[in-house]
């Protein structure tokens, strides 16, 4: 059994620690970091800690119940499909977190980490206050479509994830990268959409899309960027990677007109649905540093509705029942390196 060195001071200088391959010394200097945006991710990630108790959900069983039937099932089955994103993504890091060699670059995922942490335990005070927990975590059992995304999203992020070669290790980034930026929004859209009628969940969602798209896709695409920069990448492991986008929005598109098809909602259609992820996964291409490959149509209402809430600093609350922390706003680059 090869044995696990913590410190080897014959190691890598820390200015000279890829992301994959090398023997680091073992040193995490937050003061000498080879790239510049690992550092100011790590920064903007801890100072936008936010805990489930500071949004207010003491209405959340009483708005639920006014709801529709559609709605609530809506409700019901984005919760529980964002819940396993987020199970799936915390287990996902702790392997990818040993794939990578930069120390830094590790203890930024580190702190990702706890972030989705934080956001299954979200949903669980949410659906708990809700008085619908248990039956919104075993939809998988009854749900097929459901129960089909889950099992295609856990094959993608297991398919590269035993490393062994850079390649590899890249799509294992893509993977990555497509969770965080395909598979939460139309389920953020859909919340947006009921908005005041469910405001404890529409308040947390806004929390959870500011982490994934402040901070976590931003720093998947820097890995993906710096990984492919520092090594030669071999062309059809970039042809991998557009096929797994594509694989992507087949199965974010899939899902979502299985919900309209099932429980028609607020003016959405399969079009305005198509064009929206369409568009989304393009942006993801470009912020990888890959050519768009989808049809590109102006900004729809929906990618709007969630761009409107990543607003910083909108959370409302009521003083004397909840503590909503500010959100920091952001003024660095966080596509630079």
């Amino acid at each position: 059994m090869d044995v696990k060195h913590y410190y080897n001071p014959n190691g890598q200088e820390i200015l000279d620690e890829g992301i994959f391959g090398g023997s680091p010394t073992g040193f995490v200097d937050f003061n000498r970091s080879k790239y510049k945006w690992d550092s100011n991710i790590y920064d903007l990630m801890n100072a936008n800690t936010w805990f489930p108790s500071e949004v207010n959900t003491s209405t959340e069983k009483r708005n639920f119940e006014k709801l529709s039937d559609n709605e609530q099932a809506i409700y019901k089955l984005t919760f529980a499909q964002l819940s396993f994103n987020d199970s799936a993504q915390e287990e996902y890091l702790c392997d990818f977190r040993r794939l990578a060699n930069n120390r830094l670059v590790k203890s930024v995922l580190s702190l990702q980490i706890m972030q989705e942490v934080n956001h299954s335990k979200s949903y669980s005070v949410l659906l708990d206050a809700c008085g619908n927990s248990e039956e919104v975590f075993n939809l998988y059992k009854h749900d097929d479509a459901l129960n089909r995304k889950n099992q295609q999203i856990s094959e993608q992020f297991a398919r590269h994830i035993e490393g062994g070669s850079v390649d590899k290790m890249l799509l294992s980034a893509m993977a990555s990268v497509n969770l965080e930026g395909i598979y939460f929004l139309l389920g953020f859209s859909y919340i947006y959409l009921l908005g005041d009628k469910v405001p404890g969940a529409r308040d947390m969602i806004k929390f959870i899309a500011r982490d994934e798209l402040n901070t976590h896709l931003p720093l998947f695409s820097n890995i993906f960027k710096t990984i492919r920069k520092e090594n030669k990448i071999l062309t059809s492991t970039i042809d991998s990677a557009y096929s797994m986008i594509e694989d992507a929005v087949k199965i974010e598109l899939e899902y979502g007109n299985y919900l309209l098809k099932q429980y028609p909602i607020m003016g959405v259609t399969p079009q305005l649905m198509e064009r929206t992820v369409h568009n989304y996964a393009n942006d993801r291409l470009k912020k990888i540093g890959l050519d768009p490959i989808f049809k590109t149509t102006d900004t729809t209402y929906l990618q709007k509705l969630v761009t409107k809430h990543l607003n910083m600093n909108e959370v409302k609350s009521n003083f004397f029942e909840s503590n909503v922390s500010n959100y920091a706003k952001s003024s660095i680059d966080l596509d630079d390196f």
